[in-house]
């Protein structure tokens, strides 16, 4: 019988630096801060028109792309169109929770949880749930994101919630696009 060979001992990663940690600890609170942006500009009625445009474009990379209930979008340029026509939004409300953020160098990748009241143009109130999924990029002027997608759980109408609607996702949201 042939005697199992000694195989070396598994390497535990090396250990970062204090510096290190610290610095991961501030990109992932400016990627938070960076999507607490997006919602704040995406998000308005009360106090003001929705989807402030230039700065919801401002927070992607030139080249980014978005893949929502609109289909895709690329380019920062075009980004800022899609959000445009968002304004017939009479109001948005975002709430996103459960960040599970990852960082490798100057590239993170996010996950998030998002919850939204809005009101479509036709003044129809609904409730949109679902996944970002996101990848962004470190540049000079900060973390911008460089792919959001979404991926819708339930969008409803209000009045009906998501027990009975979840099923019509598709149908709602070819009428109420990308968020």
């Amino acid at each position: 019988m042939k005697k199992p060979t000694r195989t070396a001992k598994k390497r535990s990663p090396a250990r970062k630096t204090l510096a290190q940690r610290v610095q991961l600890l501030e990109d992932i609170e400016e990627i938070k801060q960076l999507k607490a942006l997006y919602c704040k500009y995406c998000d308005g009625g009360w106090a003001g028109p929705t989807h402030d445009y230039d700065r919801i474009a401002a927070l992607f990379t030139e080249d980014a792309v978005t893949d929502g209930t609109s289909g895709l979008t690329a380019g920062r340029e075009n980004i800022r169109r899609l959000y445009r026509s968002y304004q017939a939004t009479p109001f948005a409300f975002h709430r996103v929770t459960n960040p599970i953020i990852k960082v490798n160098g100057n590239r993170a990748t996010g996950n998030w949880h998002v919850l939204v009241a809005l009101t479509r143009p036709d003044n129809q109130a609904i409730w949109i749930a679902g996944i970002y999924d996101e990848d962004y990029l470190k540049t000079r002027d900060g973390w911008r994101i460089q792919r959001l997608k979404f991926t819708p759980a339930f969008i409803t109408r209000y009045e009906q919630g998501w027990g009975r609607e979840r099923g019509l996702a598709a149908q709602a949201a070819a009428e109420v696009g990308p968020r």
